[in-house]
């Protein structure tokens, strides 16, 4: 069908954006840009994603004026590139219908399904009987809007908190001023009694439907600890949420001269959240296959993309060069065993935790020197020269992992990923639970469910490295046991 010795068809390609803040919604569906085909011009389409709670479903829809005849019709989901990762041919008069597994889109294949948090379908219409005139492709995107906010907060006084007492932040629209979040810091878990650092939030007027909160500990010298992120879904009914943080009030104090300074915490969030507006339209209309195969190799748009790749050469080069020879470098990345000069501005468009460091009043913005006591010499070389390259050198499994860390600690997302992809192709029997305890560690559910697939198709679960693994992580074990069982028949 894609192809011209085939039959003509009506191709709608359908990108939904931002589809997790959206799928956590039971039973609730998005609705694309509708269309008319040339099959019958008196017949408006469109297609709807139906969320279910164990399956995702995404239908075809006509809408006659009059009586419909029978169309072929194929449904099928897209990777990024446009490979078909799934479809389904049908025979039908008003409605057709694809589903898949929740749990596969968002779990085991969300890399493929879901690039870049966008699930691309596609509908492909054709006569039953008789051919129609031309190929026509139509491209739609509907955008669920979302909002991604970074701010920190210092809680004063820590040491002298009592446990009754509460601190408050509050998230606020920048339209409007409105109060859309409010945070809370409680000594005290309120359902539970226990000792221990709760956040409480609070969805204040019901507009926020989705909520992620990545939450990064700072210390006095400005150094990121361990990164937390968790999802909130905000219900009608249901309007306030719990995060508890992995220590409490006993932990900061025990450690005061590393994790307070003036008698301050500071913790650095990052928030992205959804308001449940959406946007869409037809992006555009291609009617005929000669409007896409005009293109020549020697015409204008090749030669222009020919300059851009010797542009980009040109200052990949010079970077490389600014790199090398530490040229007016403004700040100093410190590990035990050595010091690399680097710059301010290149680590901030890079890394938003170094942006973080670099923007506070951090000792590093006013001592110009990161330290960075969990790191070797060569995993920050090799960091480096990753910001300024966008290359990795001799990437071998000895240092895949901790250039992992590294990448995840930073949020060097574009690093994070290639090491990710590595791991993944060089997956062992013997290597693959040490891949799975990084993953796990780092809430890279991707890479967990790659890895956890390769240990269900090698025999792991027999191996002294998964034995070795239920001693030490029970929970983790269990998960991946349980998910076992779960894909037997």
């Amino acid at each position: 069908m894609s192809t011209r010795d085939k039959r003509k068809c009506f191709t709608f390609t359908w990108t939904v954006e931002n589809i997790t803040y959206n799928c956590q919604k039971r039973d609730k569906s998005i609705k694309s840009p509708t269309f008319v085909t040339n099959v019958e011009q008196e017949s408006v389409c469109f297609l709807n994603l139906y969320l279910k709670e164990n399956r995702i479903d995404i239908f075809l829809h006509r809408k006659p004026v009059q009586s419909l005849n029978k169309i072929d019709c194929e449904l099928a989901f897209l990777s990024k590139d446009g490979a078909v990762l799934k479809s389904e041919k049908q025979n039908v008069t008003n409605c057709a219908i694809l589903s898949m597994a929740r749990k596969e889109i968002f779990v085991v294949y969300g890399s493929a399904y879901l690039p870049e948090d966008k699930l691309i379908a596609r509908c492909r219409i054709s006569k039953s009987d008789g051919e129609m005139a031309e190929d026509v492709q139509c491209f739609s995107r509907t955008r669920i809007c979302i909002k991604r906010e970074a701010f920190l907060w210092n809680i004063k006084n820590f040491s002298s908190l009592r446990s009754e007492e509460k601190c408050t932040y509050q998230i606020k629209s920048m339209s409007d001023n409105e109060v859309l979040m409010t945070l809370d810091l409680l000594l005290k878990n309120p359902y539970t009694d226990e000792d221990s650092i709760t956040i409480q939030l609070v969805s204040e007027n019901g507009k926020i439907e989705y909520f992620v909160l990545h939450l990064m500990s700072l210390n006095g010298f400005g150094s990121a600890g361990t990164g937390i992120r968790k999802e909130f879904l905000f219900c009608e009914n249901k309007k306030t949420k719990l995060f508890t943080l992995p220590f409490s009030k006993k932990n900061p104090m025990a450690n005061k001269n590393i994790c307070l300074t003036n008698d301050v915490l500071s913790l650095r969030f990052e928030c992205t959240f959804s308001t449940g507006n959406i946007v869409e339209e037809i992006e555009s209309v291609i009617y005929g296959w000669e409007s896409l195969a005009s293109i020549e190799p020697d015409n204008e748009c090749f030669d222009e993309e020919n300059t851009l790749s010797v542009s980009k050469r040109i200052l990949n080069d010079d970077l490389k060069s600014l790199f090398h020879d530490k040229i007016f470098s403004d700040i100093k990345l410190k590990t035990c065993t050595k010091t690399f000069p680097a710059h301010k501005n290149i680590l901030s468009a890079r890394s938003p935790v170094f942006k973080a460091m670099f923007s506070n009043n951090m000792k590093e913005k006013f001592n110009e020197c990161v330290e960075i006591e969990d790191m070797d010499s060569d995993t920050v070389f090799r960091m480096l020269h990753y910001v300024y390259t966008a290359e990795i050198q001799d990437l071998q499994w000895e240092n895949a992992c901790d250039l992992y860390r590294a990448a995840d600690k930073y949020e060097i997302l574009a690093l994070r990923d290639e090491c990710s992809a590595y791991l993944k192709s060089n997956l062992r029997p013997n290597n693959a639970c040490e891949v799975l305890i990084l993953a796990d560690l780092h809430q890279d559910e991707d890479l967990k469910a790659s890895v956890q697939e390769f240990i269900f198709n090698h025999d792991v679960l027999n191996s002294e490295e998964w034995k070795q693994l239920m001693k030490t992580y029970v929970k983790l074990a269990a998960d991946t046991m349980y998910l076992q069982i779960q894909r037997k028949p």
